[in-house]
């Protein structure tokens, strides 16, 4: 069966109004946007098809496996053990009901973080501020849970995640903000925000969030309330898990099922096309980027539920470890807790290898570093 052409979408969308010969001639350059109208979805149930069978998971598959064969290459290399250190690589994640029970509580927090820069992708939008967004997260949690210590037990997790949302929230509406008011660069505003809040955290926990009664850089540890319930003892896997689920599910409908969701498509898709649509683009960016530092702080608030302490450095990773779990997931939410599970084992399974054998140090930065570089050359040769 022919299928029908899709309509030349450009003579409705020509600068309203415009009859200058300067509007004219950008109206003459505006491209053929058909296919990646049909790729953002239509409102039919052929172009919704086209849609959902577009992606496949071979590039974050091959980034993957790219970088565990060079792990693995590096290993043979210079460990003096190989066999005993590739077996804790590929199976130390599943060596215990602790190191299981950590690797799944890494991947929820790194689901988190990945939705939190995918939403950002989806606007297209990018955020580097997670590590500061997480941090400030966790932190409000941890002020929260030491200035109403006695909250009721199911209340008190619920205030603590809530309150990190809300800052991490208010990191991303600034660089949102300068970006629809000044058009700073989001990149640069949201790195720049990001690397001053870690030693503004160094300041808090030695300063007014400080233990007096312990030597490390933290704050005290969490009331009984706050504390969530370990799954698989003495691991610090818990409800945090069941977090993902809701934000994963919300995030496709809304980018898949809703008008405002096709509009951060479009918007994403071509701005200038956008524009012409009468899509208000400086909204979008504001509020994409408003909602990726609160995802970004929602999974620096599990961190601190998980630990049950802050202590300096413990949302470290997030912000960059999440943005490589989206780059893989390419702004599909669907994709992000399979992808963030296999790239937690990938770590954890590294560090298992480090603590049993002479497997270097500097491999655990490896596998986020190959990570990157390979889904961004999938990308530039698009």
């Amino acid at each position: 069966m022919t299928k029908k052409a899709a309509p030349d979408l450009r003579k409705p969308l020509m600068a309203p109004g415009g009859t200058s010969k300067k509007d004219t001639g950008a109206y003459q350059k505006m491209p053929d946007l058909r296919k990646p109208l049909i790729a953002l979805g239509g409102t039919s149930k052929q172009d919704t098809d086209a849609y959902q069978k577009m992606p496949d998971l071979r590039k974050p598959l091959i980034a993957l496996g790219g970088t565990l064969g060079l792990v693995v290459l590096v290993v043979l290399l210079f460990s003096s053990t190989p066999a005993t250190a590739i077996s804790y690589l590929l199976a130390g994640p599943l060596m215990s009901s602790l190191a299981l029970g950590n690797t799944l509580a890494l991947a929820a927090r790194l689901a988190l973080a990945g939705l939190a820069a995918s939403l950002a992708f989806s606007a297209g939008n990018f955020n580097l501020g997670g590590e500061g967004q997480a941090l400030a997260g966790g932190l409000a949690g941890a002020a929260v849970a030491l200035g109403l210590p006695n909250l009721p037990p199911f209340i008190a997790p619920l205030t603590a995640a809530a309150a990190g949302m809300l800052a991490g929230a208010a990191l991303g509406a600034v660089s949102g903000f300068l970006r629809v008011r000044w058009q700073v660069d989001e990149l640069i505003s949201t790195f720049l925000i990001s690397a001053a809040a870690a030693p503004a955290a160094h300041v808090l926990l030695s300063g007014p969030l400080k233990d007096s009664s312990s030597y490390l850089i933290a704050a005290p540890a969490l009331g009984e309330s706050y504390r969530l319930s370990a799954w698989l003892p003495p691991s610090r896997l818990g409800p945090v898990i069941l977090w993902v689920i809701p934000a994963v599910l919300l995030i496709h409908f809304f980018l898949s099922r809703t008008l405002k969701g096709f509009e951060w498509r479009v918007c994403r898709a071509n701005r200038e096309f956008a524009r012409y649509g009468g899509i208000r683009n400086g909204r979008i960016i504001f509020h994409s980027l408003l909602l990726s530092g609160a995802l970004y702080a929602l999974a620096g608030s599990a961190a601190l539920l998980d630990s049950g302490q802050a202590v300096q450095g413990f949302t470290g990773g997030l912000g960059w470890n999440g943005l490589a779990v989206a780059l893989m997931a390419s702004s599909r939410p669907l994709r992000v807790p399979l992808l963030a599970l296999a790239y937690a084992w990938l770590l954890q399974g590294s560090q298992a290898a480090l603590l049993h054998t002479d497997f270097p140090y500097a491999l655990g930065g490896l596998v986020q570093g190959m990570i990157f570089i390979l889904v961004t050359l999938g990308r530039t040769s698009q």
